[in-house]
């Protein structure tokens, strides 16, 4: 069965997955976790006794636990089924349509192309008889398994994020400007057609407002909340979305925090669209085109559903817009496509200028306090920096002028130099360009926002933070010194309400080292001292991390001890934020292979000195962040030095780094048991879940094995 709507199906690339005995227990074991032996037996069409069956021969234990999977955590049971289930079985598993499915891959940010924007190829699961070489192998994973994993459903189950009785304090946000975040749950692309405390649980909200955070963000679909005046049906649903809205908007005002949301508009829309109305369509791409905001009906359709939404919507913040991006919105918003005939020769700041003065005059309009952020990510592919001041001019001073803090900031590392785009915390910012953008928007009157990751970014996203409070205190003396009053303290990765969002907001407003020690000792006590030496080894361990915009997206660090070893090259390129596999050459980036590594090893080895700093700590959540970075760290050294001797040839050097990582899945599975915050990041849910740990013990034993 053809599936149009769905990445193509590849039959040259097919998942070797030699460390189980068959097919259907590698579905089985990666499944057990976030599905129901039932409707995993559904999925595949087989009867239960089957599953339940392989179930026990890989010794895995009794299922609990797995009800908060299909609406929080679908993203995990997507990736860990690709590469064994055929669509029509993963279909059957999630329980979706093939459209609902590619609307998953669209909208929940990107995640048709993290997962390499193709299906690998995957034979119908069978049920097939094992020879003794498999048996036994059966045998060994079963030890494994009791040995290690019969607790795979106990400790702290996943998603237990919050206290959802405990309100918190009503202690007052003391933010001298906008302290904006995303919901460290928040979910994606359906927040809102959801139960909002999902997304938002009141404890969550509670913590924010002691830390100072005032404002939380999320993304929005114009058409999905108010109808599309040129076809309804994209719009179902927009009173539950509108009402739920709502909601959140009262739900955080208890706390004195706002809410904003993100638009990339207007959004482009399907081809088969402009079929009916092809006097809008406007720079066409191979799948979607743009509603051209040069013909009147177009600019009208954005002015009035902004109109619309905020007095559907009262008490909300505002919004922040991102108008050159990934996503197609005006005609020049991308690179790539046919030109638009009719915006050919209007310069891209005055497309840009029209959207985000649409934005802010009509949400002014109905309510004088709501607040347009102009976000000038990737202004500076399709602008120059003349450009982009003649595009603020055009705008009204009470537009906020957002910049990344880092953005084009030039780094050497390990002798190596490049710049940085984005989501860097080793490397603080501001940069050059960013301090000049803000100086020139406050000279024509606009507030200025630094967005910046305090938390975690792409150099690590499954951690709720690191604990690299030097850097955080340098970049943010840096922006007090560049005059920021306020900043986004995240993308969809960093939203947790740790100690980090305390520092970065106090730091701003005094970043001396005597305000950060009583800082410290508020909230450590009597460990202030050791987490005031840890925290600056950690630091420096960090500006080692061999940083570059595709390190950070292919790199083994956000996967760490859960990405598989193999034995023999995979042959799969490494996706963005999703599947490392064994691509090095992709891995590495601007890095010659040498370097890489050796960036790896000072930063593996710098951070465990600081974790040796900690021994005498109690366990709490800071020795678990320091804890878990050093098992993710010390994987990804490992790995790259696996890859290096298994191309030598050298099986006594790779055995032994297999039973290295072996010891560092099992490290970070103990703090999973402890901690169901780390392997989560907001956009792709489990980044790992136990069961892919587990199953990394399996696939080095086999490795130890052979």
């Amino acid at each position: 069965m053809t599936y149009s709507k769905l990445p193509p199906m590849r039959h040259d690339m097919h998942a070797e997955l030699a460390h189980f005995p068959s097919r259907l227990h590698a579905a089985v074991f990666r499944l057990w976790e976030t599905v129901p032996a039932e409707r995993i037996a559904y999925a595949l069409d087989l009867p239960l006794c089957e599953v339940e069956r392989a179930a026990y021969d890989m010794g895995l234990p009794q299922q609990k636990n797995n009800s908060d999977w299909q609406t929080r955590g679908y993203i995990t049971t997507i990736r860990n089924a690709w590469h064994v289930l055929p669509y029509e079985n993963l279909l059957r598993l999630l329980d979706f349509s093939e459209e609902q499915l590619a609307n998953v891959l669209k909208e929940d940010d990107f995640f048709g192309i993290k997962l390499g924007d193709f299906k690998p190829y995957c034979e119908p699961i069978e049920v097939v008889e094992l020879d003794r070489a498999k048996k036994a192998q059966l045998s060994r994973i079963r030890e494994l398994t009791q040995a290690h994993f019969a607790d795979l459903f106990e400790g702290e189950p996943p998603f237990a994020f919050f206290d959802a009785a405990k309100k918190g304090s009503a202690a007052s946000s003391n933010a001298d400007g906008l302290r904006m975040i995303y919901s460290y749950c928040g979910l994606y692309a359906t927040a809102l057609d959801r139960d909002i405390s999902l997304s938002y649980p009141e404890d969550m909200l509670a913590m924010y407002r002691e830390l100072g955070i005032n404002a939380v963000w999320l993304p929005a679909l114009l058409y999905q909340l108010v109808p599309f005046e040129f076809d309804e049906s994209y719009s179902k649903g927009w009173q539950q979305r509108q009402e739920r809205l709502r909601e959140l908007i009262a739900r955080a005002a208890a706390y004195d925090i706002k809410v904003y949301l993100y638009l990339n508009e207007p959004r482009c829309m399907p081809n088969a669209f402009f079929e009916a109305h092809p006097e809008l369509l406007g720079r066409r791409d191979a799948d979607y085109s743009a509603l051209c905001t040069q013909h009147p009906m177009v600019i009208n359709y954005l002015r009035s559903s902004v109109r619309t939404l905020c007095q559907s919507a009262p008490g909300l913040g505002g919004f922040f817009a991102i108008t050159c991006s990934e996503n197609l919105t005006h005609c020049k918003s991308k690179m790539t496509g046919q030109e638009c005939p009719v915006c050919r020769d209007v310069p891209i700041e005055r497309l840009i200028a029209e959207v985000l003065c649409a934005i802010s005059e009509e949400s002014s309009a109905v309510d004088p306090t709501m607040r347009t952020i102009a976000w000038t990510w990737a202004w500076d592919d399709f602008m120059s920096e003349q450009q982009i001041k003649n595009c603020i001019d055009l705008l009204p001073p009470e537009i906020i002028i957002q910049s990344n803090s880092e953005a084009c900031m030039p780094f050497t590392v390990g002798g190596v130099s490049g710049n940085v785009r984005d989501y860097s915390i080793s490397i603080p910012g501001p940069a050059p360009l960013a301090t000049r953008v803000w100086e020139y928007a406050k000279a024509k009157g606009h507030e200025v926002c630094a967005k910046v990751q305090v938390n975690a970014s792409w150099e690590c996203s499954t951690l709720p933070y690191l604990p690299v409070f030097d850097l955080i205190r340098e970049h943010m003396m840096k922006l007090r010194d560049a005059g920021v009053e306020h900043l986004m303290l995240s993308w969809t990765l960093g939203g947790y309400p740790s100690i980090s969002l305390k520092i970065a907001s106090e730091c701003l407003r005094d970043p001396s080292d005597a305000a950060y020690r009583v800082l410290l000792a508020q909230e450590f006590g009597a460990q202030a001292d050791a987490v005031y030496a840890s925290a600056k080894v950690f630091s420096d361990a960090f500006r080692a991390f061999p940083f570059d915009l595709r390190s950070l997206y292919f790199g083994p660090q956000n996967a760490g001890p859960s990405n598989l070893l193999y034995v023999k090259k995979s042959g799969f390129a490494a996706t963005m934020t999703c599947y490392a596999y064994d691509d090095l050459e992709t891995w590495r980036a601007i890095y010659p292979t040498e370097t890489y590594a050796e960036q790896w090893r000072v930063l593996s080895e710098g951070w465990h000195a600081g974790v040796a700093l900690l021994a005498d700590m109690p366990d709490c959540e800071y020795k678990q962040m320091a804890q878990a970075a050093d098992a993710i760290f010390g994987s990804c050294y490992a790995q790259v030095c696996f890859i290096l001797a298994r191309e030598e040839g050298n099986d006594a050097r790779a055995k032994e780094i297999a039973k290295q990582e072996q010891s560092y899945a099992l490290q970070l599975y103990a703090l999973m048991q402890k901690n169901p915050r780390i392997g989560y990041e907001a956009a792709n849910h489990y980044y790992y879940n136990k069961g892919m740990l587990a199953e990394k013990v399996i696939n080095c034993q086999d490795i130890l094995d052979s």
